[in-house]
């Protein structure tokens, strides 16, 4: 079953899920800060399942655990830098032979996988 990232960075027919578009998913990870979003309403709009929900409850638990609205900004400017690179596949730090460094993405993202 493909996870959050696989399903960020590869095409539906790649992933075996609908692929999740980027700029959607931060949106909602941004009202997800604002309390403008639930964690559910996110896995609802992007029908999460398994692991997927696992690693967004991952990021949205890293977003709750800054204090400040600084933090939490500059948390999700870095969740989403990593996966526009994940997303583009032109970078050398989280692709390897054309295949997502997983590991150090989840390193970067702060989540486990």
């Amino acid at each position: 079953m493909a996870d959050l990232i696989d399903r960020i960075a590869l095409s539906s027919e790649e992933s075996g899920r609908p692929k999740i578009n980027l700029h959607g998913f931060m949106g909602m990870e941004r009202l997800y800060a604002m309390s403008e979003w639930s964690r559910s309403d996110i896995a609802t709009a992007l029908d999460l399942q398994g692991s997927e929900i696992t690693q967004a409850i991952q990021i949205a638990d890293s977003i709750d655990a800054k204090s400040t609205l600084p933090e939490k900004v500059i948390y999700i400017a870095r969740v989403e830098s990593v996966l526009m690179l994940v997303e583009d596949h032109n970078d050398t730090l989280y692709h390897s032979s054309g295949i997502v460094n997983k590991p150090k993405v989840y390193e970067d993202l702060q989540i486990t996988g």
